[in-house]
């Protein structure tokens, strides 16, 4: 056996994928039954006793023979006999005259075929004046056919049309609308090629298509869906209408369709009395994601996904796999293009196939439908890609409805993007997609019409995206801190998603609200964050925490009571961000956009259940003295502390003022001032008289936003070490920027 690589037979377009799969058929069919193959680099490759391309090429052109592909259920396939279609009746009555052996199971078809027009018009199924058939009755049509064709003509029937449940013909979208691709019927431009390479084989077209050269001269004629590359016509002059007609090969084409048919089974397999609907396997319905060049409006029909292997395999062994073929995501077939790749990235896909060629099929050059090559996608296992299925029942209230322009140009935003993360063209793309999914909410949460259908979405996974994008993050450190900050009790605080979006939580449930959101739009993240800390921040809305247990986890004995009173605004729960974090939203030295987007997406989580997040060792940043002066003052517990001439630590309770945040909230240096001086009084009340004086030129709506990220009572406790003069903890202190002693 020799392996013969076929550099013309390649994974695209699909057109050339067919060809080779229809050679292979083809060979085992006439020439070689032992006949294997695979694909390397995007190229089929023959295993065969054949010795090179050259015998193999002179061999199949000596013994072709078509297969007996006929559609008397079509106008255009010759047999209606009204002139209407020259070409494909002049085929039709060569056929019907030939003597040739190698035509006799095509002439057994198309005499099949004759009975069957002549049978159904005797039944009354014939159109009105120029119709062939009536519209209504063509699956008595098709299923006259069936009873009458031979049975090797039967795979072309079933290659293109079943009659499901109710009757109603389905169509398989690898070949159009039964055979069908616009004005062209397929199986009179087979007929028509595959008889005049029976009359005249024409080695150098048929090397030329195993081969990929493409320096023979091609026909002017119709090309089909298969290779739009060659489809266009030619044009001379920018105001001379350029034909229509394409560039082709005839062996590739009849070679192609041959290939085509191997898709045939699947449709009788899988149609059962249950389906009207074409369930081929690797052919959905169409996705707009991951296709980059389709133009505004195309109209997508479906797409083919080409399966590849890399082990040579027999064709009874790839005829199983493209009748029985599965691809299933979260446990159903595959309906979409976006469900194909996903199914792909969760293997849930055939073992053994190595990679999918996905193919888009477009209305191109007026209503031609062309089977467009968008993307390969390897079989490989994506873990993140299963976090994606908790989205599905949510979008799917969206999908199949007459959205806003907004809310529709956000979902194919967010469909882009679980589609690069599903096909692994983007290894960090979860972050993308949860913050397209955080921005797709917002407008639908600003369509009153929209809200109607679906319910606010809520994340119930958090955790697990959290562990799947990048930790090193500071924008994700704190997106998730803040989304995740909670308060426990009867009656808790308003969670920051309340605060910012239209939506009340009522006892663990989530719901819109109609009340005005408390941010306007349009403002920066920070000034968001400071104003809702601000409603956080008002006397009674947040209840002061009894004393419990410290967030470090060491049990308090007693309650301490504040050294002077303020109000309470922190959250109780949460994962924590890192000081070095914090000092960044305090300095303005993060991505205000990617931190906003990220927050967003973040917030839609239910962060009840599961761990605390276990960041790496944040990234050195020094921390404003302005931020370490206020910090303390927004723990939850009290904060032990230790000073010189003490026999032993003792426990404090800072509270900041009622007015705080609303201070620097305004962003005006002597209110910034006022507040700063404040909580230098108040530490001194507190029993600390040795501090820092932090400079007042600092950003208030940022450091007012900087205190309501939560962080652990270990970092407030190094925040007051680095403005009070105390004995130093066990960790190093950082670096003061704007302190005056």
């Amino acid at each position: 056996m020799n392996s013969i690589v076929l550099v013309g037979c390649r994974a695209e377009p699909l057109g050339s994928y067919l060809t080779g799969l229809g050679l292979w058929r083809a060979v085992v069919r006439l020439l070689d039954s032992d006949a294997k193959a695979h694909w390397s680099a995007g190229q089929m490759v023959l295993t065969t006793r054949f010795a090179d391309v050259d015998e193999l090429t002179a061999r199949l052109a000596e013994t072709f023979e078509p297969l007996p592909i006929v559609s008397p259920w079509n106008a255009g396939s010759g047999f209606a006999g009204n002139g209407r279609s020259r070409s494909a009746e002049d085929t039709l009555n060569r056929i019907r005259v030939s003597t040739d052996g190698r035509l006799a199971a095509v002439r057994h078809a198309v005499a099949a075929a004759d009975r069957v027009v002549t049978e159904g018009r005797d039944a009354g199924l014939a159109g009105k004046g120029a119709e062939m058939w009536a519209k209504k009755r063509k699956a008595d049509v098709v299923m006259l056919a069936r009873n009458m064709l031979p049975d090797d003509a039967l795979v072309w029937v079933d290659s293109t049309v079943v009659l499901g449940q109710d009757d109603e013909p389905a169509y398989n979208r690898l070949l159009g609308t039964g055979g069908n691709f616009g004005r062209q019927d397929l199986s009179a431009t087979y007929l028509e090629r595959a008889v005049a390479l029976v009359d005249r084989p024409d080695l150098t077209r048929l090397r030329a298509a195993l081969t990929g050269d493409e320096s023979v001269r091609y026909s002017r004629d119709a090309v089909g869906q298969f290779d739009p590359g060659r489809a266009g016509g030619v044009q001379s002059s920018p105001w001379e209408k350029s034909d229509d007609r394409g560039f082709v090969n005839p062996w590739s084409f009849v070679l192609g369709l041959e290939g085509a048919v191997l898709f045939a089974a699947a449709v009788v397999r899988r149609y059962g009395a249950q389906s009207v609907n074409a369930a081929v396997p690797f052919v959905v319905a169409a996705s707009t994601a991951g296709s980059p060049d389709a133009a505004a409006g195309e109209q997508a029909r479906g797409e083919i996904w080409t399966p590849m292997w890399e082990r040579p395999a027999r064709l009874a062994e790839v005829e199983q796999l493209l009748s029985e073929g599965r691809a299933e995501w979260r446990g159903t077939a595959a309906r979409t293009g976006l469900d194909f790749v996903r199914a792909i990235s969760s293997l849930g896909v055939d073992r053994g196939l190595s990679s999918f060629t996905r193919h888009v099929v477009v209305d191109r050059l007026g209503q031609n439908p062309l089977a467009v090559p968008v993307d390969r996608v390897s079989v490989e296992h994506r873990p993140e890609v299963r976090l994606l299925g908790d989205l599905d029942t949510w979008l799917s209230g969206l999908r199949g409805r007459n959205l806003p322009a907004a809310v529709a140009s956000e979902l194919r935003v967010l469909d882009a993007a679980v589609y690069a993360v599903s096909s692994g063209q983007d290894r960090r793309g979860l972050q993308r997609v949860l913050m397209a999914l955080g921005s797709l909410h917002d407008v639908v949460a600003r369509s009153g019409r929209i809200r109607e259908v679906v319910r606010p979405l809520v994340l119930r996974r958090p955790h697990e995206w959290l562990a799947a994008l990048d930790g090193g993050s500071r924008e994700v450190r704190l997106a998730a801190a803040l989304a995740s900050g909670r308060d426990g009790g009867k009656q808790p605080g308003p969670a920051l998603r309340e605060l910012l979006t239209p939506i009340r939580i009522e006892r663990g449930v989530v719901r819109w609200s109609d009340r005005p959101t408390l941010v306007p739009s349009g403002v920066d993240v920070a000034t968001m964050l400071a104003m809702a800390h601000r409603r956080r921040a008002r006397p009674g809305v947040v209840p002061e925490p009894g004393a419990a247990a410290d967030n470090d986890g060491a049990t308090r004995d007693g309650d301490v009571q504040p050294a002077v009173r303020g109000v309470f605004s922190a959250f109780r729960h949460g994962s924590w961000a890192p000081l070095e974090d914090v000092a960044a939203v305090a300095m303005g030295s993060i991505d205000h956009r990617l931190f906003g987007d990220l927050l967003r997406g973040f917030m839609l989580a239910d962060w009840r259940r599961g761990e605390r997040a276990d960041w790496p060792k944040a990234e050195w940043h020094p921390i404003p003295s302005a931020l370490a002066l206020l910090l303390p003052f927004y723990a939850v517990h009290p904060l032990r502390i230790h000073q010189d001439g003490d026999e032993q630590e003792r426990d404090i309770l800072l509270r900041p003022g009622t007015r705080w945040i609303t201070q620097l909230l305004s962003g005006h240096t002597a209110q910034v001032a006022a507040v700063l001086d404040d909580a230098r009084r108040r530490l001194v009340i507190a029993g600390i008289e040795r501090l820092v004086r932090p400079a007042a030129d600092v950003d208030g709506p940022e450091l007012a936003a900087a205190l309501l990220v939560p962080t652990s009572s270990s970092a407030r406790r190094r925040a007051l070490h680095a403005v009070a003069d105390l004995p130093q903890p066990r960790t190093e202190n950082q670096d003061l920027e704007g302190a005056e002693v």
